[in-house]
């Protein structure tokens, strides 16, 4: 087979169109004994027999610089060399690894030098260092510096090379909280940043209880989040950490790559949706801030089998859709940089992978590389995640993933140049989340996840209309324009400026529909006497100042009959707006609807898209749906029949259309589908036939069916 030439990428975002990225990570490691290099001749020999074309492997600092100033680069080297022998792509993992900065193990001269602060997880803690040192604090400066100086030798080294794809920088990244006198003096620098002197630390720290620092060596990081705000700003700096570094290390790879290539990092896949004790606030993840820290937003995503990752198609999708939103690509593009092959938490079945990689496509992947080629020899995870045999000849999974690979290279040039649409968002603000998770108490018997369900709730919403759907966090707020609708859950929290946000978004036509509690509280937790705060009133035409709890709910009487408070309700006062549903008994406004500039607002008094989620009202259900159709935001089709479970994912572009039909059930689902093109056909991608459209279509459990539109 002919090796294909490698086109230089003179900007960050270009890809190749030619072939769709499909590979598999491979030594050298940075953990666990490798297999012979001897054998990965034949190991590339065979990839490229399978249909793969990109290899993701790692340049470990500990390994290559078992002393200082001696490095060995020859297993790196010669991978290169092997790949470009067989036309093989190459990501390389040259940076941080989970809570490190640079790899995962820190080289051992430095720890028997003793010159490597390990993370303190509390104050008290003392350093150990009579373990192999794998929890660095990034903050330590000496560590900095020399891991620094060996991530731009990695790049300068192999920046010249045709086939290198991309700067993989970080693998899974966190930023464990520590409380060494390094991360310290940090956060007081941070601190200074933001209130410049100490009085005004005092002004926003003093509100629970009277606090009077003299002078910025006096503050020390909260051990826990008794005093809310000074806990607000303690999570927050650690997010800063995180995505900072990441920014740095971007920064260095364009001052050292002639060729600009991408930048990107795995993000874990569960974090996305921030469950229990793996929410993203006490990892140090700012999906939002990371995204722009990178050109490609990457991901690990083991969607079937893994034990956290496990979930609904709505749920997938969700989180799909919210790292997907995170990209800072103009067409939000993401690689999937890991995704499981083999035996892991579970075994999944043929059906389950391949729905698995068309699920990823739908939400925009442009790669997907595979964990794990073949299995490590010693140590973790051996005769785990791996796709081949033990000894590398190829299994039935690998035969039949390559035979998918190659369907993926027929159709690459329309694969990579096709993405999602933009029709509705959901506010998704990363620090919303930080106050949610300092303040879940107030929820009690309600957990963090719950009060995040609602997120969940207003996407499946949407999933469930066909409607397509991104997520908004700080990063992208300024793309609120693109969208013809906007759902606010979640949002007790607000500031003026993103206030202001929604209001122009309203005024210039778009419709944004919230529930309550709404906009009762600002940044710092502190209580506005009327919701909507922050002169929203006026765009909602309605306010409260009150909530109370279900117990104490009368019936909601909607057009269409009656629902039920969810957990908090509140009922609305009148200024402008008209009342779409009211209380039983009562008569104040439940639901109303308000006409703002030339859009529309419309507030709900209970927790409507966690319920929905939950303990679904239909009736409620039915005046939710009535404006979002109202609002213009068009389906990916329109669908009948048994859609239950049913994904209809539209991807478009210079590419043409692609229709992506999944069917998410265990069951046996028949719907009838309407497009909005029309005077053309659409061909069947893994039948190569013309589909009859006027016919119900029959899937099967897990079947997936990806369409292609030809005109006329």
């Amino acid at each position: 087979m002919n090796a294909p030439t490698f086109p230089n990428m003179s900007v960050s975002h270009q890809l190749p169109e030619d072939v769709f990225l499909f590979g598999a990570s491979c030594a050298p490691y940075a953990k666990g004994l490798d297999w012979p290099m001897e054998e990965w001749d034949n190991d590339l020999a065979t990839m490229r027999s399978l249909n793969f074309n990109t290899v993701r492997m790692f340049a470990a600092w500990d390994r290559i610089e078992q002393e200082e100033g001696i490095f060995d680069f020859s297993k790196q080297d010669y991978l290169f060399d092997l790949a470009a022998k067989h036309g093989i792509r190459v990501i390389l993992n040259f940076g941080g690894l989970f809570g490190q900065l640079c790899g995962l193990y820190i080289p051992q001269y430095l720890v028997r030098e003793g010159t490597v602060q390990p993370i303190l997880e509390s104050p008290h803690s003392a350093p150990d260092y009579s373990q192999p040192c794998t929890n660095a604090c990034m903050d330590d400066p000496e560590y900095r510096e020399k891991a620094f100086a060996f991530m731009e030798r990695t790049v300068r080294r192999y920046a010249s090379r045709d086939n290198l794809l991309a700067w993989m920088i970080w693998n899974e990244p966190a930023a464990p909280f520590c409380y060494c006198r390094h991360t310290q003096a940090n956060f007081r620098m941070w601190l200074k940043e933001k209130y410049v002197t100490v009085d005004h630390v005092n002004e926003a720290w003093g509100t629970e209880c009277p606090i009077r620092y003299t002078s910025w060596d006096e503050i020390t990081a909260p051990k826990h989040a008794g005093i809310v705000s000074m806990w607000y700003d303690w999570v927050r700096f650690n997010h800063s950490r995180l995505y900072r570094s990441l920014e740095a290390i971007t920064e260095m790879t364009r001052r050292c790559d002639p060729q600009q290539r991408p930048t990107t990092s795995n993000l874990v896949f569960h974090m996305a949706a921030l469950e229990g004790s793996l929410s993203t606030p006490r990892y140090g993840l700012d999906v939002g801030r990371i995204g722009k820290s990178m050109t490609l937003m990457g991901v690990s995503c083991y969607t079937v089998e893994h034990l956290h990752d496990l979930g609904p198609g709505y749920l997938v999708s969700y989180k799909l859709s919210r790292l997907r939103s995170a990209s800072q690509d103009e067409h939000r593009r993401m690689f999937v940089l890991e995704t499981g092959v083999g035996p892991n938490k579970r075994m999944i079945t043929k059906d389950q992978r391949i729905l698995a990689f068309w699920h990823l496509i739908a939400h925009n992947a442009k790669s997907i590389i595979l964990w794990n080629y073949r299995s490590r020899i010693s140590d973790a995870q051996v005769g785990l995640f791996h796709l081949m045999h033990w000894d590398g000849s190829v299994s039935r999974r690998a035969e039949y993933m390559g035979e998918f690979s190659k369907l993926l290279q027929t159709h690459a040039q329309l694969l990579n140049k096709v993405y999602p649409e933009r029709e509705a968002a959901i506010l998704a603000l990363e620090d919303q989340q930080i106050q949610m998770e300092a303040l879940c108490g107030d929820y009690f018997p309600a957990t963090y996840p719950e009060i995040h369900d609602s997120r969940i709730g207003a996407y499946k919403m949407l999933w469930d209309m066909q409607i397509p759907t991104d997520c908004i966090a700080e990063n992208n707020l300024g793309e609120l324009s693109r969208y013809k609708l906007l759902l606010l859950p979640m949002a007790e929290h607000l500031t003026h400026e993103v206030a202001a946000m929604i209001r122009q978004f309203v005024s210039d036509g778009g419709t944004v529909i919230a529930e309550s509690p709404f906009a009762f509280r600002d940044q710092d937790g502190r209580l506005q006497y009327r919701a909507p705060g922050f002169g929203l009133e006026e765009v909602f035409g309605c306010w409260t100042n009150d909530r109370e709890g279900k117990e104490t709910a009368p019936p909601i009487r909607c057009p269409e009959g009656d629902s039920k408070a969810y957990f908090f309700w509140s009922e609305y006062e009148l200024s402008g707006g008209e009342a779409l549903a009211h209380y039983d008994g009562i008569g104040s406004a439940a639901a109303v609807r308000n006409h703002y500039g030339k859009g529309t607002a419309l507030i709900v008094g209970t927790e409507v898209f966690r319920q929905y989620l939950n303990d679904e009202q239909p009736a409620m259900t039915r005046l939710l749906q009535s404006v979002i159709i109202d609002s213009g935001a068009q389906p990916t089709a329109w669908i009948s029949g048994d859609s239950q479970d049913i994904e209809v994912a539209r991807l478009s572009g210079s590419g043409g259309v692609l229709q992506t039909i999944i069917n998410h059930s265990d069951a046996v689902r028949s719907v009838r589908l309407t497009f909005r093109e029309a005077g053309g056909s659409w061909r069947n991608l893994q039948t190569g036939k013309i589909a009859n459209l006027s016919e119900d279509i029959t899937l099967d459990a897990k079947q997936v069916v990806a369409l292609k539109w030809e005109a006329a």
